[in-house]
């Protein structure tokens, strides 16, 4: 069984590595952000069946500041509640929202994509700018995003947030969350984007049609964030910064439930699995971030069923792991100006071996998920 042990520790210093990397994008790095324009800006949301979230969206969306042009376009996607007519009540209103409707995309594409990609097809301006329906956003969103639209930036990947509520599933969305957008931080300011958020992205109408907008992940279930980034980033070579400004940072869905958190999750797991398609060192990073947690949890139970030997073994990788995701949890939190919270890592370290796991085994089954009644 000592195959096992050289395993581990061959992902646990390929892991460490990655560690290593993120902490140093996220301490060293070129300051962005200091673009004084106010460049033209469409906002595109693709809405379905949001009619519980669309007040607050549509409030929010009134109350941005930005003293350049600025128009909302909300793309009605086969919504069966109210949602389009809420949307056309507050279009004559302020002007500077537009009702879209997702049929109007491109035919080759499905669900989310489609109207996506109908929004930018509407949208008359360069920068384009992204969010969802259940997204709070504050006053300042869109002008502390287009700080970043400097001339020589083509896709700007926005920080996202979950409140932390007071449940342990809110808690652990909320810490989880963290740790992606501190990783997604770290890769971005590396030269290396990896990952970004349909919640808070942005990029350039020019750089979306000169990669052919979503046709190569056109059948794919989501791919709209990070998925496009790798096409952007393999096809164009596309200048990518992260954007963490306090006033451009959103609000994401708080998940109330394990199950519909568990459900997001592997909806999201289920991009993972097409990586290797566009990015290979990503794929690869991927694989061993599934690899490490499943050799911890064999370690653990080979301990319990075989050799309490590996109970040894389990301990002292098990504590490097904790040390190294500290440090950058510990890093990444000062970066944020955020509050350490050690009961909420404690608990999130706890429940990411397994957790990591489960995930790694359901992303294969991500396409049976159901989502907004579909």
């Amino acid at each position: 069984m000592t195959i096992i042990i050289y395993l581990l520790l061959g992902s646990m210093l390929y892991y460490a590595g990655m560690i290593l990397w993120f902490i140093a994008g996220n301490l060293f790095s070129d300051s962005q952000g200091n673009s004084k324009d106010s460049p033209a800006v469409s906002v595109i949301i693709a809405i379905r069946n949001g009619e519980k979230s669309l007040p607050n969206l549509l409030a929010d969306l009134s109350a941005q500041d930005y003293p350049g042009e600025v128009e909302f376009i909300l793309v009605d996607d086969e919504s069966i509640d109210s949602t389009r007519k809420l949307i056309q009540e507050i279009s004559e209103v302020d002007k500077r929202i537009i009702l879209e409707n997702s049929s109007n995309g491109d035919t080759i594409l499905n669900y989310k994509k489609r109207a996506l990609n109908a929004g930018i097809k509407r949208a008359k301006n360069e920068w384009l700018l992204f969010t969802d329906v259940d997204c709070r956003l504050n006053p300042g969103w869109v002008s502390g995003m287009a700080t970043y639209f400097e001339d020589d930036v083509d896709y700007v990947v926005g920080y996202s947030e979950a409140d932390r509520g007071k449940k342990w599933v809110t808690r652990f969305q909320a810490l989880d969350f963290l740790m992606l957008m501190i990783a997604a931080r770290g890769s971005t300011n590396s030269g290396r984007a990896w990952a970004s958020t349909g919640q808070n992205q942005a990029y350039r109408k020019t750089l979306f049609n000169s990669v052919g907008g979503f046709s190569q992940i056109a059948k794919e279930l989501q791919g709209d964030d990070t998925l496009f980034l790798q096409v952007c980033r393999k096809n164009k070579s596309a200048k990518v910064v992260f954007a963490d400004k306090s006033n451009c940072r959103i609000i994401a869905r708080q998940e109330t439930s394990w199950i519909s958190f568990f459900k997001q999750r592997m909806r999201w797991a289920g991009d993972a699995n097409l990586m290797w398609k566009f990015n290979p060192a990503f794929f690869i990073s991927i694989f061993n971030t599934f690899l490490l947690p499943l050799l911890l949890v064999v370690t653990i139970f080979t301990g319990i069923f075989s050799n309490p030997y590996y109970f040894t073994v389990f301990t002292k990788f098990l504590t490097v792991h904790l040390i190294i995701e500290f440090i950058l949890y510990f890093i990444g939190v000062r970066q944020f100006d955020k509050k350490i919270q050690v009961i909420d890592f404690t608990f999130w370290f706890m429940i990411h071996i397994p957790y990591i796991v489960c995930m790694g085994v359901g992303s294969f089954f991500a396409h049976k998920l159901g989502w907004r009644g579909r």
